[in-house]
């Protein structure tokens, strides 16, 4: 198991190269990848706290704007939601690494520690205080966090990496540091304690070489498309087993060309997509390839065209809608049985014109003589409903009127 301190993960955001590669190593199963319960929350407060530093300066900035402006204003500020921002972080770090709870054990030796100053809790002089200020009972229920999960998994080898050298020391002397070297004595080699990602990288990756075409035409087959098509349906399609309330997803997508010579598609609000939508490879890029194990892994920047039938907003009906979706992938040439990973996506954004042109059939047909059966089916569903909700009757009665238009016409 490899146990990252916070530091290693300090301003980090969980979309960059290095996040990327620890999620590789964690889904191909070769290591697990975790942090103490204790980083994770340090992690949530370094952004709401950076958040409530903003959202008071925004404030004291819109109070002062009212008082010189010379009339009424009808802007208002937002509500301070701090726990909102910590819940959105936890769980942003949750789908990259295991989170690992402190015994009672743990935090009773954590702040055992601190009182007595026992490493690595330490006391500091500190300006405009008497006496020295005892520090250090997170850093020190990180340790022993880290010691514990050694200690309950003997079969295990735990990699716990660590910046904080004034602390923990390096991993290659503990002077000055006795009590950590006891703390680990006992474990042996099955206790590996780093500075850097960098030799626990080294242990389980080696960069490699790969062909692009290949690594295209695994991307390109029509199951990935699929796997794409349905993680787009399940983001923002209706639900409409469990939708119960107007919370069904939108989004900003182009309308269908009216024909094949338009050149500025029509952007606007849509969604949600009614029934899951079509999925087209349309760029390859940034391809990198590691061997982990007996097999070669590789990760790719793939933008998608995705086109499906969606509620229309404003026109209040249904139509094609067209999105542009970046996605870093997971995958391995080399192992037919693994599964292709998202490691993380970017906002989709509207098609464009020539995006349009490189649709291919049965995507690229403007022409929507009718409604697939499987829309049909589900409007049936929500016809029969004994109470269908006010969404599941909106949705029902704009398709209908949406078909009987394109018929009379």
């Amino acid at each position: 198991m490899i146990i990252l301190d916070t530091n290693m993960l300090w301003g980090v955001s969980p979309d960059n190269a290095s996040v990327d590669l620890l999620k590789t190593i964690r889904a191909t199963g070769v290591q697990g990848v975790a942090v103490p319960w204790t980083v994770m929350e340090e992690l949530a407060a370094q952004r709401a706290l950076k958040y409530q530093e903003k959202y008071d300066a925004a404030f004291h900035a819109h109070k002062a704007l009212r008082l010189i402006t010379p009339w009424e204003t009808n802007a208002v500020m937002q509500p301070l939601e701090t726990e909102k921002v910590r819940r959105y972080w936890r769980d942003a770090f949750a789908a990259i690494l295991e989170v690992l709870p402190p015994s009672a054990s743990v935090l009773q030796e954590a702040a055992y520690r601190e009182a007595n100053v026992i490493p690595p809790c330490k006391q500091l002089e500190m300006k405009g205080v008497n006496k020295p200020v005892k520090t250090g009972s997170r850093d020190a229920a990180i340790w022993l966090t880290a010691v514990e999960y050694a200690r309950e998994h003997p079969d295990e080898t735990v990699y716990f990496v660590s910046k904080n050298t004034n602390d923990f020391g390096d991993g290659s002397s503990y002077k000055g540091r006795a009590r950590l070297w006891r703390d680990i004595q006992e474990l042996g080699d099955r206790f590996k304690h780093y500075a850097s990602l960098d030799p626990v990288v080294a242990e389980f990756t080696q960069p490699t070489e790969v062909d692009d075409a290949l690594v295209q035409e695994q991307v390109g087959t029509p199951e990935v498309a699929s796997i794409i098509a349905r993680e787009a349906g399940a983001k923002w399609g209706v639900d409409v087993e469990s939708m119960h309330a107007f919370d069904a997803p939108t989004f900003l997508g182009t309308l269908w060309p009216d024909s094949d010579d338009s050149e500025r598609p029509l952007m606007g609000g849509a969604g949600p997509w009614i029934t899951t939508p079509y999925a087209q490879v349309d760029l390859v890029s940034d391809v990198s390839a590691y061997r982990i194990g007996d097999h070669v892994w590789c990760t790719a920047t793939v933008r998608w065209l995705l086109t499906g039938l969606a509620l229309l907003g404003r026109q209040s009906g249904l139509g094609r809608v067209g999105r542009a979706w970046e996605t870093r992938l997971l995958l391995s040439p080399t192992r037919a049985e693994s599964q292709l990973t998202i490691l993380r996506s970017s906002s989709p954004r509207p098609l464009t014109a020539d995006d349009f042109q490189r649709l291919s059939v049965p995507a690229a047909s403007a022409s929507l003589p009718g409604y697939s059966a499987e829309v049909w089916q589900q409007l049936a569903k929500w016809q029969e409903a004994e109470k269908p909700t006010l969404l599941r009757s909106a949705l029902m009665a704009m398709a209908l009127w949406a078909g009987s238009r394109r018929k009379d016409g």
